[in-house]
């Protein structure tokens, strides 16, 4: 039987399992919440050490930040005051300006009263200037008027000419030779047959035109005359005709025929018997600048002029007895010889300008006598040197131009010839012609 005390004991022994039990179990929870709280606390601590770190990364970017803004701070103290002597500066430089501007308002004012005074004695003195300028106006246009007065007197009273006698003389040398060239070229160009029986109209034409220049005894000679073995009457025919043209085109006012000019060349006669010769000659050569410029202002003034004396050395040949039509034989000479033609034009053109328009002290006028001139040896040549002294016998033709000077000196005028014209007389181109036939 159990005792009381051994129950107890018993009790005593389970309670102490029991406990000891509990105790293992509660040591086991614990323990076990020991470890679940242990890896919470290493977890938080290791997120609080990472975030501690974070923390020091941004102190660390705080203080440095702090650190540049201190510096930054620093500058700009230093900036400021840098600026604060700069504005010092400034400030005394405005004081100083203020105290300039305030003098050179007072001077401005000293001036503004000066130029007050100036520009009322400016205006009076352009008050001045306005009546002497208008007075030394009103002087220069009366002195423009005078100078023009004067000028227009000197116009009339200027003796100075442009070309002198010699000038004028080597112009007629240089004519003359240019015509004999031109007419001996010509003649040498064309041959003559027999002479036909009868003539045909369009050589009647040409010998009707022939008389006209050459005059009769000349143009029936040229008609008469056998040519195939020489042409001297030819060379002398052409000499002859250019030699008329040449001295009208020289004389001529302004290139119209001598009917159409006659006014102006009886206005001049007056003139000349009225007014001193300085007087008279600048009237001729204002007249023969202006004339031309009013009534031929053309540019085919020479071609036109050409074209008479071609026509002229045409019908020539046609009345000498050439066998070709009038047109052919024109187009012949254009072709080879409206040259030669228009040097001579060309050259009694500059001769008309110079004698009738650059000579005013004197007259000068080419020399050339028409058919049926009694021959004088004092004004005239004979080519070929058949005529004596005293011979009255008539000349049949003017080969070459002679050129006479004429002054006005008082009541009379001074004639003098500076160039004799050569002339042919019938009975010389007769003997010449004669010889050339037995040669």
């Amino acid at each position: 039987m159990m005792t009381s005390h051994d129950h107890r004991s018993t009790m005593s022994v389970v309670l102490c399992g029991i406990s000891i039990v509990a105790i293992s179990a509660s040591c086991f929870t614990v323990l076990t919440r020991w470890r679940r709280t242990k890896t919470q606390l290493e977890r938080s601590n290791y997120i609080l050490t990472a975030e501690v770190e974070r923390k020091d990364a941004t102190v660390r970017t705080l203080q440095k930040s702090l650190s540049d803004v201190n510096a930054e701070v620093k500058n700009t103290k230093t900036l400021v005051s840098s600026l604060t002597r700069s504005s010092d500066v400034l400030k005394q430089q405005l004081a100083d300006a203020e105290h300039e501007l305030q003098q050179a308002r007072n001077q401005n004012q000293v001036l503004d009263q000066q130029l007050k005074a100036q520009a009322a004695a400016v205006k009076q003195a352009r008050d001045e200037a306005g009546r002497v300028s208008l007075a030394h106006e009103q002087t220069r246009g009366l002195l423009r008027t005078r100078t023009e007065e004067l000028r227009a007197a000197q116009v009339y009273l200027d003796r100075a000419d442009q070309s002198s006698g010699a000038d004028v003389i080597n112009m007629i040398d240089a004519l003359n030779s240019e015509i004999f060239q031109t007419a001996a070229t010509v003649a040498e160009a064309f041959k003559f047959g027999e002479k036909k029986v009868e003539e045909s109209s369009e050589a009647e034409v040409a010998y009707d035109h022939v008389i006209e220049i050459l005059g009769p005894r000349m143009t029936e000679l040229l008609k008469s005359t056998l040519h195939h073995d020489d042409q001297i009457l030819i060379q002398t025919a052409f000499q002859a005709a250019m030699c008329a043209y040449v001295d009208w085109i020289v004389t001529s006012w302004y290139f119209e025929g001598r009917e159409e000019e006659q006014m102006l060349s009886s206005l001049y006669a007056i003139i000349q018997e009225s007014e001193e010769q300085a007087v008279a000659g600048r009237w001729r050569a204002l007249t023969r600048r202006y004339a031309l410029q009013a009534f031929r202002d053309s540019p085919d003034s020479q071609r036109q002029l050409l074209s008479v004396v071609m026509e002229t050395l045409v019908n020539i040949l046609i009345s000498a007895g050439l066998e070709s039509a009038t047109s052919e034989v024109s187009d012949n000479m254009a072709a080879q010889f409206a040259e030669h033609a228009s040097t001579v034009v060309e050259h009694a053109m500059r001769l008309n300008r110079v004698i009738g328009q650059g000579i005013t002290s004197c007259e000068m006028m080419p020399l050339y006598l028409v058919p049926e001139t009694p021959f004088d040896a004092n004004v005239m040549e004979d080519v070929f040197g058949t005529a004596s002294q005293d011979s009255t016998e008539n000349i049949l033709c003017t080969t070459d131009l002679g050129l006479m000077r004429m002054e006005k000196k008082g009541e009379q005028w001074e004639k003098r010839v500076l160039v004799k014209p050569k002339i042919i007389l019938r009975s010389g181109m007769a003997d010449t012609i004669l010889a050339e036939e037995i040669h």
